[in-house]
């Protein structure tokens, strides 16, 4: 029997589209303006006026402050929390490898498609070798069958021996011995028309046999051969899945619920 087909496995994280956080612009220093003093005609020059007071810059609303951040699966648990969060170089190493693994799993499934296929193959040979197979079974049967004829005329053989040799010892006289000898002397003619039978028989069972089981033998050595080499694709297939099963895991581990700065995934896309 061939091996099933394992189940493809599937990627479940999805990245989020995340819409791009506005920075908050600084707030622009204001200046009370001062008018200048009036210059009488006698009087020496006004001392410099004072400089205008400058307002403290106003606090950004706490919301608007803080850092906005995001998990590549789009959830997150309580574990996730307390790790640190990803830098912009590992989130990036983190979707780089997202995008290789998914790439790499549509490849995967995408190389099932050709191995069922020559499954199928493979199984019609393997049917139609088994109706081959009622060939042999039949010449197997026709050899059985001579081999019960040749014990049939072995034992034919036997009993005329006997009679010959009963006959040699006491020859029965007159016509009681003359009806004997006629009867063991075509008994001896039919033995040897009927050996002569049974060894065309023998050769044609022979050359059946040799014929009709070399080429069964040779197609079932090619399809023996055809299955190993299916078996062999097919391993290679299941072994390749288990090994991106296990990066896939390793992934969701180190990448999948792990918090990332908005901005970073922003610069990220910019390029930088």
């Amino acid at each position: 029997m061939l091996p099933s087909r394992p189940r493809p496995m599937k990627l479940t994280s999805l990245l989020l589209a995340l819409a791009a956080t506005a920075l908050s612009t600084p707030l622009a220093l204001s200046q009370t303006a001062s008018n200048p003093p009036a210059k009488p005609a006698a009087q020496p020059a006004p001392k410099p006026a004072p400089k205008p007071a400058v307002r403290p810059p106003a606090k950004a609303p706490a919301a608007a402050s803080a850092e906005k951040t995001a998990t590549i699966g789009g959830g997150g648990n309580a574990a996730s929390a307390t790790l640190p969060i990803l830098t912009r170089d590992e989130l990036r190493a983190c979707l780089k490898q997202e995008e290789t693994i998914r790439v790499r799993l549509s490849e995967h499934e995408a190389a099932r498609a050709p191995i069922d296929q020559e499954r199928q193959g493979v199984t019609a040979k393997q049917e139609a070798l088994r109706l081959e197979r009622v060939q042999v079974d039949a010449v197997a049967a026709k050899a059985t069958a001579f081999r019960t004829k040749m014990e049939a005329h072995a034992a034919r053989v036997a009993a005329w021996n006997r009679d010959v040799e009963a006959f040699n010892a006491r020859a029965p006289q007159g016509t009681a011995g003359e009806r004997e000898r006629v009867r063991i002397n075509t008994e001896r003619e039919g033995l040897q028309k009927a050996q002569t039978e049974l060894e065309a028989e023998r050769v044609a069972v022979a050359a059946d046999q040799e014929k009709i089981v070399a080429a069964f033998n040779a197609k079932a050595k090619e399809v023996e051969a055809t299955v190993d080499q299916w078996n062999q694709r097919n391993k290679g297939w299941n072994d390749a899945g288990a090994k991106l099963e296990a990066e896939r895991k390793e992934w969701v581990a180190a990448c999948a619920d792990r918090r990332y700065r908005e901005d970073d995934e922003n610069a990220i896309k910019a390029g930088r």
